[in-house]
């Protein structure tokens, strides 16, 4: 299996979890959770950006951006195929600051990503608990950006791009409301292959988006 280049350990040792999962785990095991048909989920956190590069490919000189902490929103409808396998179309969105350019001053701006994603989920139930669903998935789709960066007293870029979206999930669910409601907490490390972008010069470069997000959330079953 060829893993995308950039892959932090944990979320490879969480994707091979979940293969390895969806590969051992008997489909007439019973499960623990509260859903057996289709759901609705919202989801909000918080997202970590990692440092991001500003690559011209040799046109110009290079320069790295890093990123506040900033706010996710996540939106999906899922079904449950097997026992404990569960798939999932999803909506998210993505905001963070710009906290420096370099080279660089008075760096301000944000990098915003919107992604349609399709998951799958396998659920890991606690036979002797019942309160509590942990389950892992992995999901691929497409990503929206929009660079916005200012630096010495002006605008570096204004540009919007799109890129191949990846991401790992894990996460507990704690029932609420017997097969109806569910609260989740949740981690997700969503990254792509380099979006382009185009300054205001008219130059074209290459940027990053490796991203760490925690969210709490809730289901709604149907």
């Amino acid at each position: 299996m060829k893993i995308p280049e950039g892959l932090p350990k944990s979320a490879v040792a969480l994707l091979l979890a979940c293969v390895f999962l969806l590969a051992a785990v008997p489909a007439r095991a019973q499960l623990a959770s509260i859903f057996r048909g289709s759901y609705l989920a919202l989801a909000g956190g918080v997202v970590g950006l990692q440092d991001a590069d500003i690559d011209y490919g040799g046109a110009l000189p290079n320069g790295n951006i890093r990123f506040d902490a900033g706010w996710a929103v996540s939106g999906a409808a899922g079904w449950r195929v097997l026992d404990l396998y569960r798939l999932e179309v999803e909506i998210s969105h993505r905001e963070n600051d710009v906290m420096d350019v370099d080279p660089g001053f008075a760096a301000a701006g944000s990098m915003t990503a919107t992604t349609y994603m399709v998951n799958g989920y396998v659920d890991i139930p606690l036979y002797s608990d019942s309160s509590v669903v942990p389950y892992i998935g992995a999901g691929v789709g497409r990503a929206q950006f929009t660079h916005d960066l200012q630096v010495d007293g002006g605008t570096l870029s204004h540009s919007d791009s799109h890129a191949f979206a990846y991401q790992v999930i894990g996460g507990l669910e704690f029932p609420l409301i017997p097969r109806r409601m569910s609260a989740t907490l949740e981690y997700r490390y969503l990254a792509t292959t380099r979006p382009l972008f185009q300054d205001q010069n008219g130059f074209f470069y290459h940027s990053d988006y490796d991203s760490h997000t925690f969210y709490a959330g809730l289901r709604w079953g149907f």
